[in-house]
């Protein structure tokens, strides 16, 4: 090979590596300009003004790359730690904004003072009060297990258009109801479900027809229940198959 056409080579040589070297400059330069700064986040999802603003502050927690190096799996699993965040996905859109859609667990019962159950009986901490739900007040069981008690109630009193207020389990494990429009109802600790349709019975057959209030209803007998109402001192003990023309005076043996 001559020197003429070694240098042509090389000079060939030299092109293409600084051809390549300007393609890598240039190809860095339009990323820099793509990869803009975020500056919008959009939060898509039925959320109240709390759940948003919760969401804005866990966003704003930690200093955020630009619109295309930002990683979108980091950004998701910061909200999946939000305790009623459910199903969430993050996107970008160019040229600087992140758009995400989050999903949340709905409160079904509030758990004591300060937490919430959702349906599948997983504990929450949300942003917003919910007065208006029933209350769990329960000392034993968790709340995956108070929730199928109180699924298996609530069917069971929704039958007279009844709801459940307060639901409550003593350290001895026994429950007590309180209901919308009617009396507490005190259940204790086994056959429930048996326990709660006879409530239902006496409540049908009984108390629907006083005028007086009941202030509860001990269901813990094996063959009717005990009735307190609000103008007398005393229980009356009502059997399973009551009329409103008679009082049983039976005594009956009281469970758990």
């Amino acid at each position: 090979m001559t020197v003429k056409q070694r240098l042509s080579l090389w000079s060939a040589r030299i092109l293409f590596a600084v051809t390549l070297a300007s393609l890598g400059v240039m190809s860095f330069a339009v990323w820099h300009v793509l990869d803009a700064p975020i500056r919008v986040f959009v939060v898509a999802g039925d959320l109240t003004v709390l759940e948003q603003r919760e969401i804005q502050r866990t966003l704003a927690a930690r200093p955020f790359a630009g619109v295309l190096s930002t990683d979108l799996q980091a950004v998701k699993q910061r909200l999946e730690h939000l305790a009623w965040a459910r199903e969430v996905s993050v996107r970008r859109h160019w040229p600087d904004q992140l758009i995400v859609t989050l999903s949340k667990a709905t409160p079904v019962a509030r758990w004591g003072d300060h937490q919430y159950v959702s349906a599948y009986g997983d504990l929450l901490s949300l942003p917003d009060e919910h007065a208006d739900l029933p209350l769990f007040a329960v000392a034993v069981n968790n709340p995956e297990q108070a929730m199928k008690v109180y699924r298996l109630l609530d069917q069971i009193v929704a039958r007279e258009s009844l709801a459940i207020n307060e639901l409550r389990q003593n350290s001895q494990g026994e429950w007590t109801v309180t209901l919308s429009a009617g009396p507490r109802v005190l259940l204790g600790a086994e056959q429930l479900n048996t326990r709660m349709h006879r409530f239902l019975l006496i409540y049908r057959r009984v108390l629907q027809a006083q005028t007086r209030d009941a202030l509860y209803v001990d269901t813990r007998y094996a063959n009717g229940v005990a009735v307190r109402f609000a103008d007398e001192n005393q229980e009356q003990m009502v059997a399973a198959n009551f009329s409103p023309a008679a009082v049983a005076e039976n005594t009956f043996a009281k469970g758990n």
